[in-house]
């Protein structure tokens, strides 16, 4: 499981840290890592939608605390180092939103 962003008690945002519950020694030995990654983020939001479609995680939306956000990124996890790429799509753009939901079709 990965966790993106997100809000924090008291309306704080939280961190644009990407983290990773590894459970590859089973439940019982569960722990939680920060990835590294370089370069530009998404940055610090909530109320993101986070997909994974291999070999990509992709984040879309969100508000970043003063305003919501349409715009998507994508991070290969199958490409060292990790890095974050921000996207420009061609056709119609959903409109900005905050606590939606995505599928992988």
């Amino acid at each position: 499981m990965v966790v993106y962003g997100g809000a924090t008690g008291g309306g704080s945002l939280a961190s644009d840290d990407l983290y990773l519950l590894d459970l590859k020694e089973g439940d019982d030995k569960a722990s939680w890592n920060i990835v590294p990654v370089v370069g530009p983020t998404p940055g610090r939001r909530y109320g993101h939608c986070l997909t994974y479609a291999k070999p990509f995680l992709v984040a879309f939306g969100g508000n970043t605390g003063s305003e919501p956000v349409n715009d998507f990124w994508c991070l290969n996890v199958e490409k060292s180092p990790f890095s974050w790429l921000k996207f420009e799509a061609k056709g119609d753009q959903p409109c900005a939103r905050v606590y939606h939901s995505a599928a992988l079709c």
